[in-house]
């Protein structure tokens, strides 16, 4: 912690990361951190893999978000510090890998319990943290930098995103503290919650459709899987990032212990998303293939597979881990 204190206060230029297909934890982090240390003169370039995700664009900074077909060719790379936020292997960075490994100095922040080779760098990981914008808040805090209204808010909004509306069981008594001192500093949480729950383009909605009309039920409805092919997008005007979390969902049907999507998110490439309650761990599953997560709360994705050979694959290790 000391030495991130120390970059933190003194470097000037700054590169942060978060994870492929972000979530509003690792957005909310990225872009709360993206202010803060432009509040205090910094130069930042924040930046993600593709297209921002619509559902998160009332975070602050939003318009910031740097792509990679829109790199400034003369920042400082070589001369910059790179934060690395809700993830800690390189390839979940994805197309970004290039540019992360150009940046010598490097900080990794992550809640997530280690599955793959962890990146080099000064890392502050914490697997028993309901959210990477508790560790956001945390080194605000350590630092005696003072929260704006806008920072706070992204901060709130990963909090209240990762720990499910502050009902998941990994949500302790610091979580409402933090929260407490982020609506202190200006964090609407009706506002939030709103734009979060109750914002969705109708296009989620058709996604929806296809997935409860192919949901297929496993040991006696004790799982539920369902896919979306690229298709699916292409038709509905939509994208992977609209079908976010329906993996959750599918869990929350009585009697479903195990859930799981299959997404086509590229020619290529197809990603997992796992949930689970009870005493099922789906960070065991997903880190056998490559993946990791939460123990309720994983995923993981396949560049060698097909959509349904992934989904013959998935069917067939969660009706194994129920077995057990």
């Amino acid at each position: 912690m000391k030495k991130i204190k120390e970059l933190l206060k003194e470097a000037s230029h700054w590169v942060l990361f978060t994870h492929v297909h972000p979530d509003a934890d690792g957005m909310g982090s990225l872009l709360a951190l993206h202010l803060a240390l432009r509040e205090r003169g910094k130069t930042t370039l924040p930046l993600v893999e593709g297209s921002p995700p619509s559902f998160l664009e009332f975070l602050h900074g939003f318009k910031d978000l740097v792509t990679p077909d829109r790199l400034p060719r003369d920042f400082p790379y070589s001369e910059s510090v790179a934060v690395v936020l809700d993830l800690s292997e390189e390839e979940r960075v994805g197309d970004l890998a290039p540019v992360l490994r150009r940046i010598p100095r490097r900080i990794v922040l992550d809640h997530h319990a280690q599955t793959g080779s962890p990146l080099p760098g000064e890392h502050y990981s914490d697997p028993t943290a309901p959210a990477t914008a508790l560790l956001v808040w945390r080194l605000l805090r350590e630092l005696n930098w003072s929260m704006s209204p806008a920072v706070a808010e992204n901060l709130y909004t990963g909090l209240y995103s990762d720990t499910g509306g502050f009902r998941f069981e990994n949500t302790g008594e610091e979580a409402f503290v933090a929260a407490a001192e982020m609506v202190r500093c200006g964090a609407r949480p009706s506002w939030v919650g709103e734009h979060l729950l109750e914002n969705y383009p109708p296009v989620r909605f058709e996604l929806l459709r296809r997935v409860l009309e192919r949901r297929e039920f496993l040991a006696g409805g004790r799982g539920v899987v369902s896919f979306l092919a690229l298709e699916d997008f292409e038709e509905l005007g939509g994208s992977p990032a609209e079908a976010e979390d329906l993996a959750t969902f599918l869990r929350s049907m009585r009697g479903v212990e195990v859930s799981a999507l299959v997404k086509e998110l590229k020619p290529g490439e197809v990603g997992v998303s796992l949930r689970s309650r009870g005493s099922i761990d789906v960070a065991r599953l997903a880190a056998s293939e490559g993946g990791g997560g939460h123990r309720r709360a994983a995923g993981f994705r396949k560049r060698d597979l097909s959509l349904f050979e992934v989904l013959h694959r998935v069917k067939s290790k969660i009706e194994a881990l129920l077995e057990e």
